[in-house]
């Protein structure tokens, strides 16, 4: 119990950034961030409640699970599970930076999904590559400082002391 409320602790807590000004400053990139990966970019790929895709609860559009599929191995052998997984991580990670809850692990997972693409998509000459590192760049970021003062996670670890 002890270990975990240290790893709680280590996780959760942000970067001590004192200012209003340079908590604005992990604010802004961390929601606008969110909001591109929860309602921009999961859009396409996941049945949302805020999709218009025509896509059920939580389905996967099809064509992202042939383009996960043509990654090759491992991704051929489950493309669905993984298509979900990246998916879900995409929408709910956005979700997640959004509330500034959970910070660093949810972009270790957005910063996972998106080295997976930037290694395995096909590249076809286009910039379309260019949002999906700019958002694996943001993730190491936020994997490393945190939320800051205006999130959850800085809520939780003063309200809790696992600080």
């Amino acid at each position: 119990m002890v270990r975990l409320r240290y790893f709680l602790s280590q996780a959760l807590k942000p970067y001590q950034v004192d200012g209003v000004l340079p908590n604005l400053m992990l604010l802004f990139p961390r929601v606008f961030m969110g909001f591109l990966l929860a309602f921009i970019f999961s859009n396409e790929l996941l049945g949302t409640p805020w999709s218009d895709e025509g896509l059920q609860f939580l389905q996967v559009a099809p064509w992202f699970v042939e383009k996960v599929s043509d990654f090759g191995m491992p991704f051929s052998l489950m493309p669905k599970a993984f298509a979900w997984s990246a998916a879900i991580t995409t929408a709910l990670g956005g979700i997640l930076l959004i509330l500034g809850m959970n910070t660093r692990i949810t972009c270790f997972f957005i910063v996972c999904t998106k080295f997976i693409t930037i290694l395995f998509r096909a590249w076809d000459g286009s910039w379309d590559i260019l949002p999906v590192f700019s958002i694996f760049c943001f993730g190491l970021f936020f994997m490393g400082f945190g939320a800051g003062k205006y999130s959850l996670d800085y809520y939780i670890v003063n309200r809790f002391h696992l600080g």
